[in-house]
């Protein structure tokens, strides 16, 4: 039996984008702490592409690579303390210092190690020639794309048994985990793909809206200012050409787009989270064990007081 007394949001099955929408409204309600886990790991990021862009005239691919890592352990964080607040383990999201945890390093570590693994195919892609990048982007799906999925619940596993969610008894948590992701991989990898679209266009949206307002209110160019006669159509060919050499080599542009990837990732994060417990409510009834739970303490509240 699982535990679920003190739950703080509704277990009920739900589709996608119900866990976009979810995320979403989490990520507000709570968006002080989640922007200053944001800051404690972006600013160091940022400032690194940045630094590699600018004396070393690295590229769009070295800012990837540098979202992609930083995004790890700002998703162990987050996803942590989010869990916990969910199961009423904690009132909320709590100070910094209360967020984070000594027990999360090794969970860190491991989940940067997964990452390495899958991130095999993207250097051979990026980073290689001919052969070796088609060698990457097989890798990019087989197994890379089996590692992610296979991983994807590592820290919702360890959390709730720490949170005591899992009884006592419950030996086999992991492994049912582990079977449920088995028997519903590809609904597993069809509900990740929509999330990270739905991240991709929101973090262009939010990058060009940034964007905009900064040149036309602060008069700071980031990329539109940088670019002359920009809607021009006689030099529309140049102002192509302009755009994608400042979105791939500037350090102004590289670094500001990795802070709005980190930014955004909270809301992918959040939602296969939701997605998470959206598996075990449909195929494990979470939602009947609640039920019966509350039945259970009407129950025993009616003969207490008869």
């Amino acid at each position: 039996m699982m535990r679920f007394e003190k739950i703080n949001i509704a277990l009920v099955p739900r589709k996608a984008s119900s866990c976009l929408d979810l995320a979403i409204r989490f990520y507000g309600r709570f968006l002080i702490p989640i922007l200053k886990l944001w800051a404690i790991i972006a600013i160091p990021a940022c400032t690194l592409v940045y630094c590699l862009s600018y004396y070393f005239l690295l590229d769009l691919r070295m800012a990837l690579t540098v979202a992609f890592f930083a995004s790890s352990p700002l998703g162990v964080l987050l996803t942590w303390n989010s869990a916990l607040f969910a199961f009423g383990n904690t009132p909320g999201m709590g100070s910094l210092r209360r967020q984070f945890q000594f027990r999360m390093i090794p969970l860190m570590l491991l989940c940067l190690a997964e990452r390495a693994l899958f991130f095999i195919g993207p250097a051979l892609l990026f980073f290689s020639g001919n052969m070796l990048g088609l060698l990457g982007f097989i890798y990019c799906f087989f197994p890379g794309i089996w590692i992610l999925v296979r991983s994807g619940f590592r820290v919702e596993q360890a959390v709730l048994d720490f949170a005591g969610v899992a009884s006592q008894e419950d030996a086999s948590h992991d492994h049912r985990t582990k079977d449920l992701i088995k028997t519903n991989f590809g609904s597993l990898f069809g509900r990740g793909l929509a999330i990270f679209l739905f991240c991709y266009i929101l973090t262009l949206i939010l990058f060009i809206t940034f964007d905009y307002l900064c040149y036309t209110l602060l008069e700071f160019p980031i990329l539109i200012g940088q670019i002359p006669y920009l809607l021009d159509p006689k030099t529309a060919d140049d102002t192509l050409i302009n755009i994608m050499l400042l979105m791939t080599t500037d350090p102004r542009v590289l670094a500001m787009l990795t802070a709005f990837i980190l930014l955004v990732y909270p809301i992918g994060r959040l939602a296969w989270f939701f997605t998470y417990i959206d598996l075990r409510v449909r195929l494990d009834c979470w939602d009947m064990e609640l039920r019966m739970t509350e039945v259970s303490e009407n129950l025993t509240f009616k003969e207490v007081s008869l």
